[in-house]
Parts: C-alpha cells; structure tokens; sequence
C-alpha cells in the first residue's frame, strides 16, 4: 500500500515538473520566436531588442493558453506507468507528440480551418522533448 502511494507521490511530482519545464521551454521558444517578428518590424537598438523579447514571451503565453491541455500527457504516462516503460526514448518521442497533440486538437476542436505554422509545431515538439526527457529523469526511470 505504502508503495504504491509512493508511487503516486513520485508521478504526481515528476508530471508537475515536467509540465513546468514544458511550459517554460514552450514559453521561452514561443517568445524568442514571436519576438525576432516583433524586433524585425522595428530598430536594432537593443533596449527595444530586449523589450519585444518580454512582449514577445507574454504574447506567446497568453495566446497559448487556451491552447494547453494536459490530457494528451497524462494519458501517455498513464499508458508508461501501467506499461512499466521505463525507456528514455519512450517518454521524449511520447512527450514530444503529446505537446504537437495540443495545437492540432484546439484547432479541430473549435472547428477552425487552416493549418498551423510548421515552425511553431517544432517549438511545441522541442518542449515536449524537454517536458518528456524532465518527466523521464524524475519519475520515469523507475516505473
């Protein structure tokens, strides 16, 4: 009993870091890459550098709020706990799809047409890689 409490403990723990470290890493690329098209459309000074680059990450966070769902997520630890994987390629490549999951589920959920910007779904895969690889190193390797 005690163990498996543990367990939880441990998954639980690993899923909120990795789901801040995603964010953060989604946050911080989603920001540089909103702010080089802000920094493009004004001058080089670096002060005005530096201010679209905190716009930029601000922007990038309120648009992708509503954007976020953790199920796709949840559901692969889920299948990883139960499936006791304990393989780091497992929870990057399964990290990776489940944040690519994210833009492609709020536009067909809201039934908006049009296809979502290739560059953005590498920085929601590069994030997913680093929330998978966090979630690996925490609780993963023991499941």
């Amino acid at each position: 009993m005690w163990r498996l409490l543990w367990r939880f403990i441990v998954v639980s723990f690993g899923f909120l870091l990795a789901g801040c470290a995603g964010l953060l890493a989604l946050t911080f690329l989603g920001g540089r890459e909103i702010s080089g098209q802000i920094a493009s459309d004004t001058d080089t000074d670096p002060i005005l550098s530096l201010i679209a680059d905190i716009l930029g990450m601000l922007q990038f966070a309120i648009n992708l709020g509503p954007a976020l769902t953790l199920v796709p997520a949840l559901a692969l630890i889920i299948i990883g706990e139960v499936g006791r994987i304990r393989s780091a390629i497992y929870y990057l490549l399964s990290g990776g799809a489940a944040f690519i999951a994210m833009p492609l589920l709020y536009i067909t959920g809201d039934g908006i047409t049009g296809s979502v910007n290739p560059r953005y779904l590498t920085i929601f895969a590069a994030a997913g890689f680093i929330a998978g690889f966090i979630y690996w190193a925490a609780a993963g390797r023991k499941a």
